[in-house]
């Protein structure tokens, strides 16, 4: 699993004719992503009206600066594989990924980061252990906030209080679900384990096998990477505190939202801190119905329900369409790069 088994290191260059179909399918994303969208734009536009210009822009610089945050933890991760990979580049693929994300329905986003950091010289198992890493740090600061906000908020508190046994399951099965990725991460037993066993089933399929090399090489960086990570403890460290900011940048969008309204900003945050951390084991795409869902059951104790819907426009736009928009111009700005 040591040799990379079809790459040759070559950046393939972008012709005149691919550079155009390139953008036309980049352009036709953007408008399906718009179409899909269309009544949460309505909606937003409506809602937004009620919001001071200084609240707007608030948003819209946490929701930039989240997707920012996120470029340096990958330019932390890759600039040791790559020269290349400098902090600008490193942002420029997370508003790519932000980009990729909504245009493809949520499917998308890691995606995109693992093509943009191979385009810069990042071994696509690297990338991918990259990626990982950061969906577990991810993980584990929702679940972190979410149990604090538990603890120190008593109105958030009150609204499962003839459920307690859900929010004790919901927080085993984050618990779990975290162990389960840093297994993956780091068990090369377990996945040597499974190799072994796919060849064995597959061993009269030349193409099954050809893919199950290639991809025993890719997981093999993956955890290459994760091992380097998870042993340097000062780094993890470093990489949950940026995880934890980041969440707070997004959780602090419907505070802004519900300003005036009585409840206090404090137990705004709780709540929808906790409604992240219950949706995270919920299967609904992106997890927003479930988050939504979770918020208003909360908020409705202490305010209305009108301003509880105002504030999850508001954590939608901030979180998913501004880094959304502010992704197509880095995804175009990259393809010029490229052809230059």
């Amino acid at each position: 699993m040591n040799k990379d088994p079809g790459n040759n290191g070559k950046r393939p260059e972008l012709t005149n004719r691919k550079t155009l179909l390139v953008y036309a399918a980049l352009i036709v994303l953007l408008v399906f992503a718009i179409v899909m969208n269309r009544e949460f734009f309505v909606k937003m536009t409506h809602e937004l009206r009620e919001m001071s210009i200084a609240g707007i822009i608030t948003v819209c610089v946490c929701g930039i600066l989240y997707r920012v945050i996120d470029g340096v933890v990958l330019c932390q991760m890759g600039h040791r594989y790559s020269a290349e990979f400098t902090l600008p580049k490193a942002v420029i693929t997370a508003l790519c990924g932000s980009f990729f994300r909504v245009s493809t329905l949520g499917s998308g986003m890691a995606v995109s980061k693992i093509y943009y950091m191979k385009r810069d010289g990042i071994e696509i198992g690297n990338g991918m252990g990259i990626c990982f890493l950061q969906t577990i740090f991810f993980k584990l600061s929702i679940l972190v906030m979410g149990v604090v906000a538990i603890v120190c908020s008593t109105v958030s508190r009150a609204a499962f209080a003839n459920s307690k046994i859900f929010v004790i399951i919901d927080i085993a099965a984050n618990v779990l679900l975290v162990a389960a990725m840093v297994t993956i991460a780091v068990n090369k037993r377990l996945t040597e384990f499974l190799f072994r066993l796919g060849k064995k089933i597959c061993a009269r399929v030349p193409k099954a096998m050809a893919f199950l090399e290639r991809a025993g090489y890719e997981v093999d960086l993956l955890q290459n990477e994760s091992a380097v990570t998870m042993k340097d403890k000062k780094l993890c460290i470093i990489l949950l505190a940026e995880s934890v900011l980041m969440q707070a940048l997004w959780y602090i969008t419907p505070c802004i939202a519900v300003i005036g309204d009585g409840v206090a900003l404090t137990d705004v945050f709780a709540m929808i801190a906790i409604a992240n951390m219950l949706a995270g084991v919920i299967p609904m795409p992106s997890g927003f119905g479930s988050v939504d869902v979770f918020f208003v059951l909360m908020y409705v104790q202490a305010g209305t329900s009108v301003t509880a819907a105002l504030a999850m426009v508001v954590y939608r736009f901030a979180t998913t369409f501004v880094p959304f928009f502010a992704g197509a111009p880095a995804v175009f700005a990259y393809i010029r790069r490229e052809r230059h």
